[in-house]
């Protein structure tokens, strides 16, 4: 029996399958493409990495692209209005933006070099395959696969307030657009959020753009333009909607190439996070595969590895790998997972009146700017601020951050 088979090779793939190769514990890795499709097919994402996360990277001994260029120590928040809401914020561990068509590489590289095996699929796993695959190993742990997602794990409706996407996306990279190594959050509000990053690509320390639209609203048509039409689009959104960027456009906003654009839409989800398969093995859903958050908080990818990790301890103390593993292991998941959703769902709908207090508070007082941005660090503790006028109101009346910090 060859150890765990994991299926993807995302950024919850890859961590669990290095952090199950450092325990000493045998991992097959299923990828639908080798490194070098990876590295030259389209943007997949435009991601943010966070404290904890490159904290369990150094670990893994696994720190890649690390230009200071690319490390976000600051952030420019706006909200649009007559006056606008804004105020700059510093955070001690910077975020660090790289595409991840250079960084899902880097990891796998350090996964084959130290001895792991991929098996390359060549097209997108479904519930068959799994199952297949399974005769091989103890445990299958699927991190990806949209007909594997759909077949072997359910919407779970009582942790899944949205049955439709709201917002619809266009993410892309860019030349032409420069604030250093600062990352700016802009809203329109009814219209949307504007996020911008420095991000390290193949083209060197470029901006990323993603759009947040509100469907139905004004950025949305951005999301259905050929990719020739989407900078000159942008360029005009950037004037009404987020004028702090639109400043810094400077000789005109430029999309690097066709396959540097990213346009579409995501249904919140929360799914069903074991299945058991055909053939008396257990599949346990991890990352996108389970739960799939909306880009707006940037949590995807540091929640795919939190909870990579949190497998991986489990998987590490031991079998037997069955449905009540695989039910135990994903109630220590939600644990970490429940107030990054409750967070990010949040952020979809207009913010309570204690919300506004404490984003009012940040413009005048540089601790409470911090401690805003220190938020998207620290998805518990944000869930346990904005969901509290009581814990706004200590914030704001002078008690400082949460012990959390």
């Amino acid at each position: 029996m060859a150890g765990i088979g994991i299926v993807g090779a995302g950024i919850s793939g890859l961590t669990l399958a290095l952090r199950l190769q450092q325990l000493g514990i045998e991992a097959t890795l299923y990828s639908e493409q080798d490194a070098g499709s990876l590295r030259s097919g389209r943007l997949p994402n435009t991601v943010g990495r966070m404290g904890h996360t490159l904290a369990r990277e150094r670990e893994l001994g696994c720190e890649h692209y690390r230009d200071p260029a690319c490390l976000m120590g600051s952030a420019k928040l706006s909200i649009k209005g007559d006056p606008p809401l804004e105020f700059l914020a510093r955070i001690s561990e910077p975020f660090h933006a790289v595409d991840f068509r250079l960084l899902l590489p880097a990891y796998l590289d350090d996964f084959t070099g130290r001895g792991g095996e991929v098996v390359v699929t060549g097209a997108p796993p479904d519930a068959a395959r799994v199952d297949r695959w399974s005769r091989e190993h103890e445990l299958m742990v699927v991190t990806a696969g949209r007909r594997s997602v759909a077949e072997l794990f359910p919407r779970d409706p009582a942790r899944s307030p949205f049955d439709r996407p709201q917002r619809v996306l266009t993410a892309g990279l860019y030349g032409g657009l420069d604030l250093g190594p600062m990352f700016s959050y802009n809203v329109s509000p009814g219209c949307g959020e504007i996020l911008r990053m420095p991000m390290m690509t193949r083209h060197g320390v470029v901006s990323s753009v993603l759009v947040e639209a509100v469907p139905g609203g004004p950025l949305e048509p951005l999301s259905h333009l050929p990719a020739a039409e989407v900078a000159g689009e942008l360029a005009g959104l950037l004037a009404e909607h987020a004028p702090r960027l639109a400043e810094r456009v400077d000789g005109g906003l430029e999309l690097l190439g066709e396959n540097d654009l990213l346009q579409g839409a995501i249904t919140p989800v929360v799914r069903e996070a074991v299945a058991e398969l055909p053939g008396g093995r257990i599949a346990l859903a991890v990352g996108d595969a389970w739960i799939t958050n909306d880009p707006l908080t940037g949590q995807g990818a540091n929640l795919g590895s939190a909870c990579a990790w949190i497998a991986a301890d489990a998987i590490a103390a031991g079998g037997p790998y069955d449905a009540a593993f695989g039910r135990a292991t994903a109630e220590r998941m939600w644990e970490a997972a429940a107030p990054v959703t409750d967070w990010t769902n949040a952020f979809l709908r207009p913010p309570a009146a204690h919300v506004v207090t404490l984003l009012l508070a940040a413009t005048s007082r540089q601790d409470v700017a911090d401690l805003v941005l220190g938020l998207f660090a620290n998805p518990a503790y944000a869930w346990a601020v904005i969901s509290s006028p009581d814990e706004v109101a200590r914030i704001v009346d002078g008690g400082g951050p949460s012990p959390y910090f």
